[in-house]
């Protein structure tokens, strides 16, 4: 009898100190009076209920020890879900709660949606809580809600520091401090912030190179989001003929995006871009995109006029900062146009598959090359060089063109995919004649557009254990083409054999967390170089994409 007396008695006392309390927040911080907190069992049953007060708060008593689910409802608001509470005898739980309307967690998914353990090929930023990355999901009895294991605290300052160097692209030579930093308070704003300081030849006191861009995004009201990007370019080793010495660039862009449910997005935007290389152009280029979803179904339309600027979240990506610019007859060119684009698709979290045509009017597009400059073709006004890499660049003929792409994208295991792409479309192609018979300004009067097909393949690989990641991709085309298929676009991996490794250097004793090494090659095998001896002797090649070899050392904090 005493036993059991005192059992009952543990068992009280055990009921009478367990509790949870809380607040109920808004994705702004207000706090929300006559919201309803349940407290569930792992199948969702009900077992307590309270109502917040008008400081948005709540509690809830006499809770046997044991896992359960806490949701919080509100009017106008999706339900909030805490998952996997452990309530131990004799402990009060403090659990404040965040609801977030419809329009709010699907802006923090990505446009692309991806699984969150997919790997990147760079740092990049989205408008998302690092603290509380949110996944939708429907309960058993139906309702949509926000899944959260976080306490919703605004995410710290993310930094990240660079140093690389090695044999690069063109206006990408020389020693790189890269400098990036990121911020995402927890009330409707994002800003981020990078630099890329270079010096192409030390010892010879020349002025260094600046690559700069800021960017801010901002909620405006349900359903748009207004981002905001100012990029500056300044490359002293750069130089356009005989007269014109070091590249200067401005570009200002901004995008919206709108949410019209989870059924369908619209996002539109444009950039205004100043180059000046001896003389000055300016140019804009609007872009806008329609995407209808339904399930793991999609269909879209995307318009562009600018290489690699294709929708919203391209607006800050590093590699479309630097202009597509080449020169002809003495005269800058930038690479522009118009794409036009309609793809479908579908994707189920391990699979992806999409389906796209399109038709795109080039005008000026780039082409690369190297070798040895003569005076007569410097002088000609059709090349720009860069004196750091060494390598060069000329403005093709426009073209009209049409084309097709089947991409399918496929996760192996948790952390490895395999993409396959196959594409059949127009691009620029180089058909010289016997050596020493042609002109420069002759090969590239030459350039004519052709039907080619392009086959590509990729590995993206995401090692958990050692937080290694790297990717590698063989893109082919016929190699006496010099752009891609969907120039455009600019989408589709390097040209030929290229990988990318991220490896961070974990040794306590002498070097602290977030070191990284890294190693960056573009066309590992230099395929693709179309070399032609001129008609006065000089040897030059061009070809779709330079041989590129990077490597250095980033440091985040």
């Amino acid at each position: 009898m005493l036993v059991v007396l005192c059992a009952a008695a543990a068992r009280a006392n055990a009921q009478q100190g367990n509790g949870l309390a809380g607040v109920v927040k808004d994705s702004r911080g207000t706090p929300q009076a006559g919201a309803v907190v349940e407290l569930l069992r792992p199948d969702f049953t009900v077992i307590s209920e309270a109502i917040t007060d008008e400081h948005g708060r709540y509690r809830i008593d006499t809770i046997l020890p044991g896992i359960y689910e806490l949701k919080a409802s509100g009017a106008m608001f999706l339900p909030t879900l805490r998952e996997n509470l452990r309530v131990l005898g004799g402990t009060k739980l403090v659990v404040n709660l965040t609801l977030n309307t419809l329009y709010e967690a699907f802006r923090w998914l990505p446009a692309k949606p991806r699984p969150a353990d997919e790997p990147k090929d760079d740092w990049t930023w989205t408008l998302r809580l690092s603290a509380n990355r949110p996944l939708l999901r429907l309960l058993q009895d139906g309702p949509l809600v926000v899944v959260s294991n976080g306490d919703g605290s605004a995410p710290e300052l993310k930094a990240r520091v660079t140093v690389r160097g090695g044999e690069s692209g063109f206006g990408d030579g020389g020693l790189h401090n890269d400098f990036e930093m990121e911020r995402a308070p927890d009330d409707g704003r994002a800003m981020i912030f990078r630099a890329d300081l270079s010096h192409a030849s030390l010892s010879q006191g020349d002025d260094p190179a600046l690559n700069a861009m800021a960017g801010y995004e901002q909620q405006l009201a349900m359903g748009r989001t207004f981002r905001s990007v100012a990029a500056v370019e300044t490359r002293p080793d750069v130089a356009g003929g005989p007269t014109s010495q070091g590249l200067q660039a401005m570009e200002m862009r901004s995008g919206e995006t709108l949410n019209f449910g989870p059924a369908l997005q619209a996002e539109f935007g444009d950039a205004t871009e100043a180059v000046h290389l001896g003389d000055t152009l300016l140019a804009n280029h609007p872009f806008a995109t329609v995407t209808m979803r339904r399930g793991g179904t999609f269909a879209s339309y995307r318009v562009s006029t600018e290489p690699g600027i294709q929708q919203v979240e391209d607006l800050d990506r590093a590699a479309t900062v630097e202009p597509q610019l080449g020169e002809r007859d003495g005269r800058l060119e930038l690479e522009q146009g118009v794409h036009q684009e309609i793809a479908a698709g579908k994707s189920d979290g391990a699979r992806h598959v999409k389906v796209a045509v399109w038709h795109e009017r080039v005008e000026h597009p780039v082409v690369s090359g190297g070798g040895n400059i003569s005076a007569r073709d410097w002088a000609g006004g059709n090349l720009l060089y860069d004196q750091t890499s060494d390598l060069l660049r000329a403005s093709g003929e426009s073209f009209t063109g049409n084309g097709m792409l089947s991409e399918l994208e496929q996760r192996v295991n948790g952390s490895t995919w395999i993409t396959f792409d196959v594409a059949l479309g127009d691009a620029l192609e180089m058909n010289g004649g016997a050596p020493g018979t042609e002109s420069l300004d002759q090969v590239l009067d030459g350039m004519k557009a052709r039907e080619v097909p392009m086959f590509g393949a990729a590995v993206r690989v995401k090692v958990a254990a050692s937080g290694t990641q790297w990717r590698a991709s063989y893109r082919w085309q016929n190699p006496n083409t010099l752009t891609p298929v969907d120039a455009m676009a600019s989408g589709s991996a390097a040209p030929y054999l290229s990988f990318l490794v991220r490896q961070p250097i974990r040794y306590r004793r002498v070097i602290p967390n977030g070191v990284e090494a890294l190693v960056d090659v573009r066309n590992l095998l230099a395929e693709g170089y179309r070399p032609f001896v001129s008609r006065d002797g000089s040897t030059l090649y061009f070809a779709e994409a330079a041989r590129s070899v990077q490597g250095g050392l980033s440091f985040t904090f």
